[in-house]
């Protein structure tokens, strides 16, 4: 999975009492689910307003109609999840891969440069590439595309947003753990 590490800067102080009040299972467990909710508000969003709109071509190809960027069948979006050893690590991602094996985290977090589409395979040497719009119709493109390559459209924070997301949590557990667990 894309990751991203993180630290926080927490006195020691604080974080002995932070321990002995909270497990680190149930710490990590409350940064895991604040990162997905992270990712699940960049779908929502656009990217927090920041993804480039759908081409006109990718409009016409989408099988489910409407413009929200990465979210056609919503198998990319739906297959986000946090994980954790309970002991030293939360993690949010997608171990999502193309039909050839490509992590489509890393395609959508980082954006491609372009490609070619290659002529292979017994079809596309007979027809060329072609692909079915919504309506049913059959677009042709060739015997070979040239893509634009695809833009980065990012769902999971940078080390900033990760940051200014989880101190007011962590802050708020040590709060809580000061005040003896009200």
């Amino acid at each position: 999975m894309p990751t991203i590490d993180m630290s926080v800067v927490i006195n020691r102080l604080d974080l002995d009492r932070l321990l002995e009040a909270v497990t680190p299972a149930a710490v990590l467990k409350v940064i895991g689910l604040r990162m997905w909710e992270f990712v699940d508000e960049s779908f929502k969003t656009r990217g927090r307003g920041g993804w480039r709109p759908l081409a006109a071509s990718t409009l016409a190809l989408r099988q489910h109609g409407g413009d929200m960027p990465l979210q056609d069948s919503g198998d990319y979006r739906g297959s986000f999840v946090t994980e954790t050893d309970n002991q030293t690590y939360a993690e949010v991602g997608t171990n999502k891969k193309t039909a050839a094996g490509i992590s489509l985290g890393l395609i959508h977090e980082y954006g491609t440069r372009d490609f070619m589409i290659p002529k292979n395979g017994p079809s596309v040497k007979k027809h060329g590439l072609i692909a079915k719009t919504r309506s049913g119709t059959w677009i042709p493109f060739g015997r070979e595309v040239h893509h634009p390559g695809i833009p980065a459209r990012p769902a999971l924070p940078t080390e900033k947003q990760a940051e200014d997301v989880l101190k007011p949590v962590v802050e708020g557990m040590l709060e809580r753990a000061r005040d003896g667990g009200n």
